[in-house]
């Protein structure tokens, strides 16, 4: 996995802190490849240690995950407000087919994580992001996906 890790291999893009959330968001991410005509797209999500989240979203694709390295943290959202919190450690296989049933959060445990995902869209839908009363601030596609990346690399952001 030390390609994934070595910070002068491959390109990574960070998503910065964000001072509007209710919770700290960091993490990087690279996209290992896509097939539009498909719906496919393949990427990779970096966790700190310090416990930086992704946003707080729900998935709208087909998402196969696998926990590469760490430990990934999920914090399911519950109808009734409540939380749950999962782990998977290294070596854990997930499938999760069309909407997840519960939005969620998920960032690195102590040592970070390094997680995998594959991602199958349909119509195009990757996920939706949400604010703290679970509604839809953003929708995030495969298309505009593929554009941050390719826009990042143009840039030299992604690096």
């Amino acid at each position: 996995m030390s390609q994934f890790n070595d910070h002068n291999r491959g390109e990574w893009l960070r998503v910065p802190l964000d001072p509007t959330l209710s919770y700290p968001m960091c993490y990087d991410y690279k996209v290992l490849g896509w097939n539009k005509d498909q719906g496919a797209i393949d990427f990779v999500l970096r966790f700190n240690a310090l416990g930086g989240h992704c946003q707080r979203h729900r998935h709208l694709a087909n998402t196969t995950i696998m926990v590469l390295e760490g430990e990934q943290h999920l914090f399911d959202l519950m109808p009734d407000g409540s939380t749950e919190h999962r782990v998977r450690s290294a070596g854990t296989y997930h499938r999760g087919s069309g909407p997840e049933a519960f939005a969620h959060m998920e960032r690195g445990g102590d040592d970070g994580a390094l997680v995998y995902y594959q991602c199958q869209a349909d119509d195009g839908r990757l996920f939706e992001f949400l604010d703290d009363n679970l509604q839809v601030i953003a929708q995030v596609t495969l298309d505009n996906m593929i554009d941050t990346w390719q826009q990042a690399q143009a840039e030299g952001l992604a690096a």
